[in-house]
């Protein structure tokens, strides 16, 4: 009877363990598209469990944007700060329209507004200083075609950033890696962004009463923040071993 048990159990362990041993091989392959592959793989399984855990806990925040509108709300000063709070950090993980219309919905377009714009201005800094100290601006367009296209990017750069905040799709990292790719001056950046994000919190600060029920699940947004959350501390690891694993090949050859 123990004997069959143990049988049993064996079976039954025996696809997740071919599953963890197939994966394993798609995440230590010296093929990009393979360890690209393994990414998705942990993207989806990673949403799809956060979304059942969601599911199951019910928390009252998640039900409804409405719910997180009136947590917000009632929480005063503290739910100011932990909306600016949010404002500042979400725009390096996910899309932020969601979260500027939930905010104007909770404190009015007037006070939704003005938060909304600080948080953007304080994370649009802050994406810039922290790909800036990955020094990536002298990787690219050093001489050539590159050089040319840099060096007209630089010359017209106030009028681009401006553009390029206009178009709301565009999320806040792609255009502040876009601009310390290019050499974009600081001062530039900041004079361009504060002017250019200012239509698109209007617009979310003062639809927000009229938008905010027509959105996204709350859950479905936080478990894909979630997950791109993991994917870049995944690859940030990844990336680090990596270079661990060149210099002890350099110091034993």
């Amino acid at each position: 009877m123990h004997y069959l048990s143990i049988v049993r159990l064996k079976q039954a362990v025996k696809p997740f363990h071919l599953t963890a041993k197939w994966y394993h091989g798609l995440a230590k392959s010296n093929s990009r598209m393979k360890r690209g592959v393994s990414l998705v793989v942990l993207g989806c399984v990673a949403f799809l469990s956060v979304l059942g855990l969601f599911q199951i806990l019910d928390p009252y925040l998640l039900q409804d944007w409405s719910h997180l509108k009136l947590t917000l709300h009632t929480m005063g000063t503290s739910g100011m700060l932990l909306y600016l709070l949010m404002v500042i950090v979400f725009p390096l993980f996910s899309p932020l329209t969601l979260v500027l219309v939930t905010g104007s919905a909770a404190f009015g377009p007037v006070k939704g507004f003005l938060l909304s714009y600080v948080g953007c201005i304080i994370s649009a800094n802050l994406i810039y200083m922290l790909i800036k100290s990955l020094a990536i601006e002298n990787t690219w367009g050093n001489d050539g075609e590159g050089g040319r296209i840099k060096r007209i990017i630089k010359k017209h750069s106030y009028i681009i950033m401006i553009c390029l905040q206009l178009i709301s799709v565009i999320p806040f990292t792609l255009i502040s890696a876009a601009a310390v790719a290019t050499g974009v001056p600081w001062k530039k950046f900041v004079k361009a962004t504060s002017i250019g994000i200012c239509p698109s919190i209007l617009f979310c600060s003062f639809m927000g009463s009229e938008l905010v029920a027509g959105m996204v699940s709350p859950r479905i947004y936080f478990a894909g923040v979630f997950v791109m959350v993991l994917l870049l501390l995944v690859m940030a690891i990844r990336k680090k071993k990596n270079k661990w694993a060149a210099v002890r090949s350099q110091k034993n050859p």
